[in-house]
């Protein structure tokens, strides 16, 4: 297992630990690695595209069932209305992976912190819609540099047509005004970025 494996595997626990009722699910844990790592600069590694719902990448599934296989965290199915889903929990080799990983966890307590003070109230829905707002964000940046709210609002739409147009624009004035957004004027330039 190479470096960049101890790390992420290290983190994952951690993501769990933070967690307000002490577990996550796949959604929330794809989700959180994306935003540490697009929008925080934690360097896992992971090379995330657009997908069904919202940035993925296959690595991050990969991490969780070695995680598994390994006792580092422990994965359950959980039933709920309208499906099915799973919960992430510290396995009882977690402690250990952590040791493995603790330059990274102790370089980035704060960006943990700071993820879970923005998005950890989010439900899977919302972590969708932001990470798919951040993901169309960066590409705006990337292709022109500059993009408005309504024109973010606009591309997401597209990609995700089930959410509500106002619900969309409410969350791209939200993480604008959390600093998330970087082809957007600042929360200063609110007024002419509209």
């Amino acid at each position: 297992m190479n470096e960049i494996n101890k790390q992420r595997l290290g983190l994952i626990p951690v993501l769990a630990e933070h967690a307000a009722a002490g577990h996550i699910g796949r959604t929330a844990l794809m989700k959180y690695m994306y935003f540490l790592q697009v929008i925080r600069g934690v360097p896992l590694g992971y090379n995330f595209s657009m997908y069904s719902y919202g940035p993925f990448d296959s690595d991050v599934l990969a991490d969780l069932s070695s995680g598994e296989m390994l006792n580092i965290v422990a994965v359950t199915p959980v039933e709920f209305v309208g499906g099915y889903g799973y919960r992430i929990r510290p396995g009882d080799r977690a402690e250990f992976a952590k040791r493995e990983a603790a330059q990274l966890l102790t370089d980035h307590s704060d960006d943990v912190n700071w993820l879970f003070s923005v998005f950890g109230n989010l439900n899977s829905a919302e972590l969708e819609l932001t990470s798919t707002i951040v993901y169309v964000d960066r590409e705006f940046a990337e292709r022109k540099g500059r993009g408005s709210i309504s024109d973010i609002a606009a591309r997401v739409n597209e990609i995700k047509p089930h959410f509500a147009r106002e619900k969309v624009r409410g969350f791209v004035e939200d993480l604008l005004r959390q600093d998330v957004l970087t082809s957007i004027p600042s929360v200063r330039g609110l007024r002419r970025a509209i």
